[in-house]
């Protein structure tokens, strides 16, 4: 009998041993939670004062590469400035926003130290610009046309007038102008349809005054002006 109540006693004691063993393990998670938490409150408490900061705002953004388009141009189009925040800049979506520009050919956002923002791009090469239709279009290396907006102006100034040729014509002496390097294109003030030479139909109008007669597979040669004027 009383081995029976020792044996009773002790199956008694392990139960309150493990119910007390799963109370503080109740417990134990509980403060866990309750410190996981606390620890989440205070990240998110932290990101909100950092994102309500001016700290967070993009401090500079750099261009590269752009010899057509000017900086303040590229930035506009890229939708970033300097109250955007940094870590909410997907150079992804900002490379898919200029490529919408006719005359990017490709493009690099990268995000650096001290919330810098480089872009990088690489411009299609112009070939002259001319009057259609009352409208002023750009003509590109590749054959493309691009009409101008009234604030584009200031891009004539970095290519010849064209007159005088067809389509076809402008894109052939596209292709071979394009083998010019930027320079030697900015010194060409105008280019011409010139009849009176079977071979040479060609007039360009420098900026220094000289003119030359030429081809369209020519224009190349263009790169040696400097060497012999």
């Amino acid at each position: 009998m009383l081995e029976e109540k020792k044996k009773l006693l002790d199956r008694n004691t392990l139960f309150a041993i493990r119910a007390d063993q799963r109370g503080k393990d109740k417990l134990q998670r509980y403060k866990n939670i309750c410190f996981f938490f606390s620890i989440l409150s205070g990240i998110i408490l932290l990101l909100v004062f950092y994102f309500l900061s001016d700290q967070s705002d993009i401090y500079r953004i750099s261009v590269k590469g752009n010899h057509y388009l000017n900086k303040q141009q590229i930035i506009e189009e890229s939708g970033l400035d300097k109250d955007h925040k940094f870590l909410l800049t997907f150079p992804y979506s900002v490379e898919q926003k200029l490529k919408k520009n006719l005359l990017i050919r490709n493009c690099k956002v990268s995000l650096l130290d001290h919330r810098l923002v480089e872009i990088e791009i690489e411009e299609k090469k112009l070939i002259a610009y001319g009057i259609e239709d009352n409208q002023t279009l750009l003509y590109l290396e590749t054959g493309e046309s691009y009409p101008l907006d009234s604030d584009e102006m200031y891009l004539i100034l970095k290519v010849p007038f064209i007159e005088g040729f067809s389509q076809d014509d402008i894109i052939l002496i596209g292709k071979n102008l394009s083998e010019c390097d930027y320079q030697t294109i900015d010194e060409i003030s105008e280019i011409h349809f010139f009849p009176d030479l079977k071979y040479q139909n060609i007039e360009l109008i420098m900026k220094d005054g000289n003119y030359i007669f030429t081809s369209s597979f020519g224009l190349n040669l263009l790169n040696h002006y400097y060497d012999i004027r």
